[in-house]
């Protein structure tokens, strides 16, 4: 199995209550250049027992970062705080980055067969990393925006969730309703 062609990266407000999660502010994050998933497990044996053979590990977080080729004002209001407008965005220093789930959309290929493989984490927290921009040189050089958090477990445990469909547009489709795009207000 390999994956390739990163795209359509989506995202939504995250909330919780007795009824589960909810989802709002559905938006588009950018254009997707890099994300890297990687989970970690902590050692949850029994403490002291020298009889037991079994290690026993248990999901603790994923550690996420996204690189994208620019973030939309959308993105900058919900996952970082910061007050946009149709022109531009204001960082202050009581911006709070919120929870949201998060989405993304990877072309796989398998037996030689095209599928496309929707991959939702259900509650992330982004922060945004250093920017790194310099005066043309002798060459081209590109910068990318990237943002690194953390997935935890959401209401009911659950950190992510991943659909397998034909069509690049069913896989888009399924992103979108997780996200709430195009849900009725």
């Amino acid at each position: 199995m390999a994956y390739t062609g990163l795209a359509h990266v989506v995202g939504a407000k995250y909330s919780e209550s007795q009824n589960g999660i909810q989802y709002s502010d559905g938006f588009r994050y950018g254009s997707a250049v890099r994300i890297r998933i990687d989970p970690k497990y902590e050692d949850v044996s029994e403490y002291g027992d020298i009889n037991s053979e079994d290690e026993e590990e248990m999901f603790a977080y994923a550690s996420v970062t996204l690189e994208t080729a620019e973030v939309t004002q959308a993105a900058e209001k919900v996952v970082f705080g910061h007050v946009t407008s149709e022109n531009g965005s204001v960082s202050n220093e009581m911006d709070f980055s919120g929870y949201i789930g998060l989405g993304a959309r990877v072309r796989e290929k398998r037996n030689g067969k095209t599928h496309y493989v929707a991959v939702w984490l259900y509650k992330v927290r982004l922060t945004e990393d250093e920017q790194d921009i310099e005066t043309r040189g002798d060459s081209l050089k590109y910068t990318t925006m990237q943002a690194t958090g953390k997935a935890v477990p959401a209401y009911g445990g659950q950190w992510r969730r991943k659909e397998k469909f034909n069509t690049m547009q069913e896989a888009d489709s399924w992103l979108e309703e997780m996200a709430g795009i195009g849900k009725e207000e």
